[in-house]
This record gives C-alpha cells, structure tokens and sequence, in this order.
C-alpha cells in the first residue's frame, strides 16, 4: 500500500506546489539570464557588464552587481540558443530541464520508488523552484546520476567528459570530477584534465579571454560580499565569525570534499567517495539557493544502482 501512496502523496504534492508556483506566470528567469549572456557574447559586448541595448537583467546588490555569475562556459553554449527568435532558446532549454528533471525521478523511482518519494517530500520547495526557474541544476542533476551509472560500470572514458562539462558549467561541481579522477586512478585524470582542457578552449574561442578575466573579479566578489544568506559561508557571518573566515568556508567545503571524494574509491568507498562529492558540491558555494538542493537528489544513485565496476582500477564493493 505504501508503495502506491508515498509515490502518489510526493507527485500530488509537487503538483499542487507547482500549480501555485506558476500563478506568477511562466518565466523560467534563470533561463532569461543565459539568453541575455548569450545575446552579449554574439554582440561582441561585455559578457560581466551591460551595454546601451542589452536585454535588461536584475541585480541584488550586494548578492549580485553583475549581469551574470557562471564561468563564460555556459554563455557560449547558450550562443547559439540566444540566435533563435522570439526566446524560443529559452523554452527549448526550460523543456530540456525539465525533462531532465522528470528523467531523473522516473529512473530513480523505478528502482527504489519509497527512497524516491521521501526524497521528493523532503525537497518539494527545491524542486518546484528549481523546475519554475530553468536553471542548469536540472541538467547537471541528470549528470551527476550519469556520473555514478557510467562510473560503477567502469566507463571512465565515458564519465570523464560528462564530470569535467559539468565543472566548466559552474566550477562547482569540482568534487564530481574529483571523484570520478579517483574511481578511474591515472585513466580518470587523463580523461578529465583531456575534456576539461577541451572545454576551456571551447570557452575561450567562444567568449574571449577579458570574458575569463573578467569572471576572476566576479567569482572574487561572489564569494566575499556576494555570500548568501543561507550558505555555509553566510550562516558564518551570520553567526559573528570574524572575517575573513566565512569567506573561505565555501572553498574549504568544495575543495575538502574534492579531496575526500578522490580518496575514498582508493580505500573501497567509492558511494561515501560519491555521497562527499554530492555534499559538498551541494554546500560549497558562496550562493546556496533553495533550487540548488535538488542536487541532493543524486544521493539516491549509488542506492538505486549498487557499484558493480569490473575495471582493474574501479574493482570495489559497495561503501
């Protein structure tokens, strides 16, 4: 009976959040934020910085004072989406987050249905914003899982450039490549540091190296007066914890977990190596969202598809 309620209560119940949630229209405003970052970069205007003419964008000071936060990566990939007339890129992209997202839950639910529908109880308002806004989570959600699948199989090869698009499309999912890095040994590294040299000719050839330098300032302000609120380095400040210590929590998160997740696989604990990596992806950063704990979801992939890999460098058992 359970297994007929849970998953019937978690799906009615985003349904109705999401019926509220879209009262205020269908606007995925992350999306928007991509296209206005391609539109620039095909103008040949200022990628951090509006021109006379720029679709406008929303600031928060002092959490954003630039049009844009994401490394040049994703702008370049939205080049092409921004051509289309009418915004038609951005609900070609809100469809594939979306499904994206559906794919996700679908797949997982199939394979452990009550573990799925707590999780999609337990983060409900995540999910509703997170499928109401666009953003590239839902993507990188769907490539995470594919991490692990591809991984636990032994196809390093395969998992290598999926880790390493996923870090070039926002930095912080380092610790994924970390991980995959340590479930694949010297294969692995080859294969991420290979794609991610292949992204950031991508990105440069596509935004131009101020664009890059640029973004060195951002990602700066981003994590000193652009922490928010609720992230690990604003709840610090929040707190009273003298500065520059909440500034640094972030970074200390990301690049502690990247190193727990390439470690743990060497030790046999390639789901703890994984579960570190998801965490601390989820928590290093300096702008945590309430959309952005939808990746906690990719906790439930080494529960729902058990490690299995055969390969000489990834032969480990479950954690």
């Amino acid at each position: 009976m359970a297994e007929v309620l849970l998953p019937a209560l978690g799906l009615g119940l985003l349904a109705m959040f999401l019926i509220l949630y879209f009262r205020r229209g269908f606007i995925p405003g992350d999306a928007f934020t991509y296209l206005a970052a391609g539109e620039r970069l095909n103008a040949g205007h200022f990628l951090y910085a509006l021109s006379p003419g720029d679709r406008p964008v929303a600031l928060d000071p002092p959490y954003w004072t630039v049009p844009f936060l994401s490394p040049p990566f994703i702008a370049v990939l939205w080049r092409p989406l921004a051509a289309l007339p009418l915004d038609l890129g951005v609900y070609l992209w809100w469809a594939g987050a979306v499904t994206s997202l559906a794919v996700v839950l679908g797949t997982l639910m199939a394979q452990r249905r009550l573990l799925t529908s707590v999780a999609i109880l337990a983060l409900l308002i995540p999910l509703t914003y997170e499928i109401g806004v666009g953003n590239a989570n839902a993507y990188l959600l769907a490539g995470a899982v594919a991490v692990w699948v591809l991984a636990r199989d032994g196809r390093t090869f395969a998992a290598g450039p999926v880790a390493a698009v996923m870090t070039a499309v926002k930095l912080t999912p380092l610790p994924v490549a970390a991980w995959v890095i340590g479930t694949g040994g010297r294969r692995g590294l080859a294969v991420v540091v290979t794609s991610l040299v292949v992204c950031g000719v991508i990105s440069l050839v596509g935004a131009g190296i101020v664009a890059h330098i640029d973004f060195l300032s951002v990602a700066r302000a981003t994590g000193t007066t652009g922490l928010t609120q609720f992230s690990l380095g604003g709840l610090a400040r929040a707190l009273g914890v003298p500065e520059p210590l909440p500034t640094l929590v972030p970074t200390a998160v990301l690049l502690g977990g990247a190193l727990l997740a390439s470690v743990l696989p060497n030790r046999g604990h390639p789901s703890a190596g994984y579960a570190a990596a998801i965490l601390a992806w989820t928590f290093g950063t300096a702008v945590l969202n309430v959309n952005t704990l939808v990746l906690l979801v990719a906790l439930l992939a080494p529960i729902a598809w058990p490690w299995r890999a055969a390969d000489a460098n990834t032969a480990f058992q479950p954690a």
